[in-house]
């Protein structure tokens, strides 16, 4: 049965649902207050189910060829003294392997994928909704209306959508800075081969990903204002790592003042229901894990699966697809909001005690506990990545 789907927000959870529920051949428009879209992002890692749902669609060899090389994965203290050495190639050993790319790029390939297959209007948002027994009268910003089966609201962290329509949520502040980015500069490190300065209070990641590209990522807890941190943000990541090497303070002070910087306060949802009447949320509108749980785009990308499988058993009832769909995700997202939480205390440690205890459990780590530590909480449950409930 054709629906009359909205989408809230194209971003990677959004063009991920258009693209699973046009092929169900449903309507689908997806609105977005951005006027273009570009190749612009931080760097994210695609793991596990999230490269399997990918290779399923088809997408695979294009992500690949949007990807960055990643080889090894050195864990350091701030003098550079080794805490691990790992291979990337051994350490996704019986699983897909993971794929290295930047946001906007693995946004761009689902964007090109399915713009002309639905419907994208550009410079548009929701500025009311009425609900009625089986549909929803949406008011867009151009003053438009359209009735619609399904509202999908997909607005990222910071939705005003979920805002105004959902009562049962809480944005919890992880007190933790966020910035990102790249540097286009000739260097002499190995391509592929990335270093992890782990901290008392911060996390500091080089990726090499071209002869003249350096990804840099770093987490600076700070319970501070948001516009405050953002103004100050060049300043405080020089100040942060201000006693690391020569090499690394010239390096964070190039991006700061020539990189392409990305600069947020991590945040995390706690949403018990995903749905209200015809309205439902998907990704980091719904229930974003924060960067640190290292799964936030395989999250987005398996939640919209998952809803479009629920959606495809009983397309002629709406409500019972998003209610099945929100009863399969709350104890995923508990897993991976669980999983962030555990990351910031080991990769990010509030003080010296716990930095020394980690830096020594993790260095005597023999490779197969080292394996576990960096696979085993990105899986899911048999029944889980074949959507079954109950």
């Amino acid at each position: 049965m054709k629906k009359d789907i909205l989408i809230s927000g194209g971003g990677i959870a959004g063009f991920t649902a258009a693209k699973c529920l046009s092929m169900q051949g449903h309507n689908v428009t997806v609105i977005d207050r951005v006027s273009s879209y570009t190749k612009a992002g931080f760097l994210i890692s695609l793991k596990s189910f999230g490269v399997q749902i990918m290779n399923e669609m088809g997408l695979m060899a294009k992500l690949r060829k949007e990807s960055s090389p990643s080889e090894f994965v050195s864990f350091m203290e701030k003098n550079d003294e080794i805490i691990q050495h790992i291979s990337y190639e051994k350490m996704n050993e019986n699983m897909e392997s993971s794929v290295l790319i930047s946001r906007g790029g693995l946004h761009h390939v689902l964007y090109k994928n399915i713009k002309s297959e639905v419907n994208v209007l550009f410079n548009m948002s929701i500025s009311g909704l009425i609900q009625k027994n089986e549909t929803t009268v949406v008011t867009l910003s151009d003053g438009s209306n359209m009735e619609v089966d399904l509202v999908i609201i997909s607005e990222g962290l910071r939705s005003t959508t979920r805002d105004r329509y959902f009562e049962n949520f809480k944005l919890e502040d992880f007190n933790t800075l966020y910035m990102g980015g790249k540097l286009h500069l000739a260097h002499s490190f190995k391509v592929g081969s990335f270093k992890i300065y782990i901290d008392v209070n911060k996390m500091l990641s080089i990726y090499p990903i071209a002869n003249d590209e350096i990804a840099i990522q770093c987490y600076i807890r700070n319970s501070g204002n948001m516009e405050t941190l953002r103004k100050n943000a060049q300043s405080l990541l020089k100040d942060s790592f201000n006693d690391y090497s020569d090499d690394v303070k010239e390096l964070l002070a190039r991006f700061a003042g020539e990189g392409i910087m990305f600069v947020d306060k991590m945040g995390m949802v706690d949403a018990p229901d995903l749905v209200n009447g015809n309205l439902v949320l998907l990704g980091d509108a719904g229930y974003c894990p924060t960067a640190l749980s290292g799964m936030g785009a395989s999250l987005s990308i398996y939640g919209a699966k998952a809803l479009a499988h629920f959606i495809s058993k009983t397309p002629q009832d709406l409500k019972s697809a998003c209610r099945n769909y929100n009863e399969l995700m709350q104890p995923v997202i508990k897993k991976f909001q669980s999983n962030a939480k555990n990351n910031a205390a080991s990769f990010i440690p509030n003080d010296k005690q716990h930095l020394d205890q980690f830096v020594n459990s993790f260095r005597a780590a023999k490779d197969f506990d080292v394996q576990q530590i960096m696979t085993a909480p990105i899986v899911l449950t048999t029944d889980q990545l074949n959507f079954k409930i109950g």
